[in-house]
């Protein structure tokens, strides 16, 4: 049974516009439903809006209306400031030049019909995405698709395994802690060099970021630090202390800095440098630290206690380092 447009009456009383036929044929299997309202509207305003004009008619953030206004840029249909698109015309020389290595290229920025396209060769990828909305309760912005189809295609995640990364997101973000997209995707990163094939291996990995946190608010706690957003080096700092140190010589390290370390010159500097004084030595527990004598001396009354106190000057380990090949950097 075929639908038909009622030809006449009250609904032509408003005026008619045309849709191209191309458009019909081409774009509007790749278009969302925010982007088809966005055409019409186009459309019925001859050919002319402002974002926030979108953003109004969808009920969505600006940055999510230039999304929609941009997907119909990239098919030709807008101009931006007068400016087009310029269609990407690739010679047939360059078809036959050897690409470089994955490694030396930059993730690529996909384009909203990149993503689509994507997906209408992917079912997976395009199940992926839907359950990402679902998981964060939203719909997807631009940058965050472009993020998620890359953890698949130029990272090589299984999407089981990226289900689990947005699941820990959606997580950090209800529990009020500072997760970007941008943090999202170090960790695809990383664990795309780890080969984290499977939801075991992506939960244990989710497990040792969690035991990270807690142990950095522990430190930042004990050395009485203001600051309290973790960056990426002093997390790979803290994940090797933990290879190396049980949390309870981590933490008597940060009472020894306080200790001994003049306060102006305490950071988490200085306890990585003790630690790693502490490493180079092949001390694993307090009490071996402290029966050790200091540079120099023997242990008094032979029960190998220090005489003084030891020094843990930055300058001082540093020069020491210098004469030891030993010394782990």
């Amino acid at each position: 049974m075929a639908y038909r447009i009622i030809p006449s009456g009250e609904l032509w009383s408003g005026g008619v516009f045309c849709v191209p036929k191309s458009i019909a044929d081409k774009s509007l299997k790749f278009a969302s439903e925010r982007q088809l309202k966005t055409l019409l509207y186009l459309l019925s305003n001859n050919g002319i809006a402002e974002v926030n004009d979108i953003a109004k008619l969808l009920s969505c953030s600006e940055g999510e209306a230039a999304e929609c206004l941009d997907f119909w840029r990239f098919e030709g249909v807008l101009t931006k400031d007068g400016e087009a698109v310029k269609p990407d015309v690739e010679p047939e020389t360059k078809k036959e030049e050897k690409k470089p290595p994955l490694e030396a290229l930059p993730m690529p920025s996909l384009t909203p019909r990149d993503i689509v396209q994507l997906c209408a060769e992917n079912a997976e990828l395009a199940d992926l995405l839907r359950s990402a909305e679902v998981i964060l309760a939203s719909t997807l912005s631009m940058s965050l698709k472009s993020n998620i189809v890359n953890m698949v295609t130029y990272y090589g995640l299984p999407t089981s395994v990226v289900i689990t990364l947005l699941e820990y997101y959606k997580s950090e973000r209800d529990s009020g802690r500072n997760i970007t997209t941008r943090k999202l995707q170090t960790i695809a990163k990383d664990w795309a060099n780890e080969d984290v094939q499977t939801i075991e291996q992506a939960s244990l990995k989710l497990l040792e970021i969690s035991e990270v946190d807690a142990l950095w608010l522990k430190v930042i706690e004990l050395c009485k630090f203001d600051y309290r957003q973790l960056s990426s080096p002093q997390r790979k700092m803290l994940e090797r202390w933990r290879a190396d140190f049980e949390n309870e010589m981590i933490f008597f390290a940060c009472n020894t800095m306080k200790k001994y370390t003049d306060k102006e010159k305490q950071s988490i500097k200085a306890v990585d440098s003790i630690l790693k004084e502490w490493k180079r030595k092949g001390l694993k527990t307090p009490d071996e630290v402290k029966n050790q004598p200091k540079t120099g001396e023997k242990p008094a009354s032979g029960k190998g206690k220090l005489k003084s106190k030891p020094s843990y000057d930055l300058e001082e380990i540093k020069k020491r380092s210098e004469l030891n090949d030993d010394f782990d950097i």
